[in-house]
């Protein structure tokens, strides 16, 4: 039986880990970003946990050491951590993710995450808040929450989907939606209508897992409406759990009522008053009543409490600061769920079989005009993209050079708008 205990793994200095693995249980939930798994993700520039051993193992295979167990059907949720989805083309973070997560090195192993069925992975994080795609300024955030951006948001995610069962049609691992910051209506006065945009409707549909971001507001004058018990507990910390017509016959309800079927991750969730001692047992009682309506549903996989510690980012979210707290989550009975495990669908098109990551040469400092993929245009044929994208000189050394990037022959047949990976150039995004 799967538990929904849960708990997302630290972005800033990891102490007490082996107490936070025991709150989420061996046969819980735990979140991560998938640099900390790495030596070095030189693609995004982020660095990996390298003082725990780059994680994997111990989410996995436990680590006497600390006193942890093995954990073979623990969930793993791996968030592909981009800093700026709008400047990443779909296609080469797929390729990257394939990529990376194909050979996970871990105290002393290798893994193949793609190859674990209790392993999902989500393309993005909450591409919906204004600061991925605007101009920074907040007065402007409002432009970005239409259907016209959500379709975007949604097209996105399919193009990257579609490229890792391109490449590895017989994954075991699962898809998990890119879970969206919750709150942002596409059509103003119409609760998670963002839901109803077609293309990000079909984007999560193609997904093995449903995700979602709902928060209680426990920081607020008065927050305690916001936690389960509240009269506004369904439009935050119970949002995803809110009956289609709470609001009306224009509320088509909560995650679960509009995408019925489908396995829930809740892979963040809190009150925003983790690090507040003086809240210690007000919080504990939202996580707890949470628990239980999520076991209740027979539809959540897990819920991961967003974060076990944190950098100056979020410095209302951080658990680990609260002794207190940390103790009554551990102290937390197993909440089991009926939900079985889910089984990815991943399949590739027409039949395509196998085929391995294709890797990207990285180090060469990305400048005006250079660029780490392209699309062909008509009538190029390979020397005529090297012209294009390197110079006019060494044009045959730098056809090879993309012929061998990306497992070409020599004299291959392309196609118009195929794209080509670029080697030497830091990948940010597909140049037309």
């Amino acid at each position: 039986m799967r538990l929904v205990n849960g708990m997302h793994w630290p972005n800033h200095r990891a102490w007490d880990i082996e107490q936070a693995l025991r709150v989420a249980r061996p046969r819980g939930s735990v979140t991560l970003l998938h640099h900390h798994m790495l030596d070095r993700d030189e693609l995004i520039d982020q660095w990996g946990d390298a003082e725990n051993e780059y994680v994997f193992v111990k989410l996995r295979d436990g680590w006497a050491p600390q006193g942890i167990p093995a954990a073979p059907e623990r969930f793993v949720h791996v968030r592909m951590f981009v800093p700026n989805w709008c400047e990443m083309d779909p296609i080469v973070w797929a390729r990257h993710a394939a990529t990376v997560l194909s050979r996970v090195r871990s105290g002393g192993k290798e893994y193949d995450l793609w190859r674990d069925p209790f392993v999902g992975v989500s393309a993005a994080n909450e591409q919906n808040l204004h600061s991925e795609c605007g101009d920074g300024n907040p007065a402007n955030q409002w432009r970005y929450h239409t259907p016209e951006h959500y379709g975007r948001i949604g097209r996105w995610n399919l193009d990257f989907w579609r490229e890792v069962d391109r490449l590895i049609p017989d994954r075991k691992a699962l898809s998990v939606w890119s879970a969206l910051a919750y709150g942002h209506d596409a059509e103003p006065g119409i609760p998670e209508s963002e839901y109803r945009v077609p293309a990000l409707r079909d984007a999560i549909d193609a997904c093995d897992v449903l995700a979602t971001h709902p928060y209680g507001h426990l920081e607020w004058p008065e927050g305690e409406a916001t936690v389960p018990g509240g009269e506004d507990r369904f439009w935050h910390m119970l949002r995803d759990f809110r009956p289609a017509g709470y609001d009306g016959p224009h509320d088509p309800g909560g995650a679960l009522a509009q995408i019925p079927g489908k396995p829930v991750l809740i892979s963040e969730s809190g009150t925003f008053s983790h690090s507040d001692v003086a809240r210690t047992e007000t919080t504990l009682a939202a996580m707890r009543a949470m628990l239980e309506t999520a076991t209740a549903s027979g539809r959540i996989l897990g819920i991961t409490w967003f974060i076990w510690n944190s950098d100056e980012s979020h410095p209302l979210n951080v658990i680990w600061p609260n002794v207190g707290l940390r103790a009554g989550l551990e102290g937390l009975p197993d909440y089991e769920t009926t939900l079985p495990m889910p089984v990815a669908h991943g399949g590739g098109e027409e039949g395509v079989g196998h085929t391995p990551p294709v890797s990207v040469e990285l180090g060469m400092p990305i400048g005006a005009g250079l660029f780490a993929a392209t699309r062909v245009r008509a009538g190029e044929g390979l020397f005529s993209v090297a012209r294009r994208v390197y110079g006019g000189l060494n044009v045959a050394e730098n056809a090879r050079r993309i012929a061998d990037a990306n497992g070409l022959p020599w004299t291959p047949e392309l196609e118009v708008g195929q794209v080509l990976l670029i080697p030497g150039y830091r990948v940010t995004r597909i140049s037309d």
